[in-house]
C-alpha cells in the first residue's frame, strides 16, 4: 500500500468516525442536561445487567461478520492471483506451438491483461467492459483453435494448456462473483442498529464525572463506528478503500517482457 492510499484510507475512517463520535457526544450531553444524575442512577442495575447482554450478543455478531468479510477477502485476492498465475503459464507455454500461433496467442493474452488493469478494474458492475473482456478471452480460445500440432510433445502441451484455459475461465468468473458478493440489507440493518442500540445504552448511565462518561462514550463510538468501517471496506473488495489491486496483472506484464526476450524452444 503506497503512502497515497494509506493517506485516503485514514482520511475516510476519519470521515466515519468524527462525525459519529460528535452526534453521540452532543446526544449524550442533551441527555445529561434534561436527566437528573440521581434519576439516573436508579436504573443503573437494570441497565447495566441488559448492556452486558446487549454487548455480548453485539460483539459476537460483529466479530463473525468481521471474520466472514476477511475470509471472502482473501479468496478474492488469491483468486486474483491464481488468475494472474494462469495467464503467466498460457503465456510461457504458448512457445511449444508453431511461430504464427505464439505470436497470436501472445498478443491475445497481453491484450486481455492490460484491459483488465486499465478498463476493468475497479468497476466490476460495468456490464459492457466485462463483456468486452470476455470477448477478448473469447478471441483468445479462438487463437488455439488454429494450433499446428507438430509432434507428440506440442500434443501434450497443448491438452494441458486447453485445461489451464479452462480454469482460467472458471477463476475469472469467481472472481466477478466476488466482486457481486456483499453484505445483504438485512444483515447491514442488523450492524447499524446494534451499533446504535449498544452505544445509547451508554445514556442509562450518571456518572458524577460528566467528562469521563463522555470520554467512555467517545472511544466506545469510535471503535464502533471503526468496525463498522472495516467490514464496509471489506465488503467491497475491488472498490473500498482497502480494495484489491490489479498488482498481480501487473507483475504479469513484467514476466511477458522477460518471456519476449528469452522467446527460444527450450
Amino acid at each position: 500500500m503506497n503512502n497515497y492510499e494509506s493517506f485516503h484510507w485514514i482520511f475516510s475512517a476519519l470521515l466515519v468516525i468524527i462525525p459519529s463520535t460528535l452526534v453521540t457526544l452532543v446526544l449524550l450531553w442533551i441527555v445529561r442536561k434534561n436527566v437528573s444524575r440521581a434519576k439516573l442512577h436508579k436504573h443503573h442495575d437494570v441497565a447495566g445487567y441488559l448492556f452486558s447482554i446487549i454487548g455480548v450478543l453485539y460483539s459476537v455478531i460483529l466479530g463473525f461478520t468481521v471474520i466472514n468479510v476477511q475470509e471472502r477477502y482473501n479468496r478474492a485476492d488469491e483468486t486474483v492471483q491464481t488468475e494472474a498465475t494462469i495467464v503467466t503459464d498460457l503465456y510461457r507455454d504458448a512457445i511449444y506451438f508453431d511461430a504464427k500461433s505464439v505470436a497470436l496467442i501472445r498478443a491475445n493474452l497481453k491484450k486481455y491483461v492490460t484491459y483488465v488493469i486499465d478498463q476493468e478494474w475497479g468497476v466490476p458492475h460495468d456490464a459492457v467492459r466485462r463483456l468486452k473482456a470476455d470477448e477478448m478471452l473469447q478471441d483468445l480460445w479462438r487463437g488455439y483453435e488454429t494450433v499446428e500440432l507438430e509432434n507428440d510433445r506440442s500434443k501434450i502441451w497443448y491438452e494441458l494448456t486447453i485445461a489451464k484455459l479452462d480454469h482460467l475461465m472458471e477463476i475469472r468468473l469467481a472472481r466477478e462473483f466476488y466482486s457481486w458478493e456483499t453484505l445483504s440489507d438485512m444483515m447491514w440493518t442488523i450492524l447499524i442498529l446494534g451499533a446504535v442500540i449498544t452505544i445509547c445504552f451508554m445514556f442509562f448511565f450518571g456518572l458524577e464525572n460528566l467528562r469521563m462518561q463522555m470520554l467512555m462514550t467517545s472511544l466506545l463510538t469510535i471503535y464502533l463506528a471503526f468496525m463498522l468501517y472495516l467490514v464496509f471496506s471489506l465488503d467491497h473488495v475491488f472498490e473500498g478503500t482497502v480494495h484489491i489491486t490489479p498488482q498481480a496483472f501487473k507483475e504479469t506484464l513484467l514476466i511477458f517482457e522477460r518471456l519476449d526476450q528469452a522467446s527460444t524452444r527450450p
